[in-house]
């Protein structure tokens, strides 16, 4: 399955600190958290993707949650129930971020956004030689690069 890079951008919106505070607290007491994100202009996103977080804006940029996107819960809630989305996958939901649709993401595991898994780090690693990680968008896919992110976040021990 691909993977993808969703943007969290507190500068855009206010609500994402809280969003990652509910996370964490949804992790350590649930071991796991459900999420809708905004899927960008991206309409090729499937149930099973590979789902990273990545802090953007002013401060420390960088990975902050993985997870899966999965299927949206309740059938009528999936996008692709409204005959213009018909070709949407099951993961998208008909709540929207501005004018973009989002995704149903299941995280299973968060750092704080003070201290995100910073880009300049993962490049300095032999096995992310040569990957490309700025994103224009939402949703974006990681491909061709054979490499698994969850090497190299932080094992839910040390969150």
């Amino acid at each position: 399955m691909p993977t993808r890079i969703f943007l969290a951008n507190p500068d855009i919106d206010v609500n994402i600190p809280s969003y990652i505070e509910e996370a964490l607290d949804d992790i350590k007491n649930e071991g796991e958290c459900y999420i809708t994100w905004s899927a960008g202009q991206v309409k090729s996103i499937k149930v099973g993707d590979k789902a990273y977080l990545k802090k953007t804006g002013k401060g420390k940029r960088g990975f902050i949650a993985v997870g899966e996107v999965i299927k949206t819960e309740y059938a009528e809630h999936r996008l692709n129930k409204l005959s213009q989305y018909h070709n949407y996958s099951d993961a998208y939901t008909q709540h929207f971020f501005g004018n973009y649709p989002t995704v149903s993401i299941r995280l299973d595991e968060v750092v704080s956004l003070d201290s995100p898994l910073e880009d300049s780090y993962l490049l300095q690693l032999s096995s992310m030689q040569g990957v490309n990680l700025v994103r224009y968008g939402s949703g974006q896919g990681l491909v061709h690069c054979g490499v698994s992110l969850d090497r190299v976040m932080p094992p839910k021990a040390s969150l």
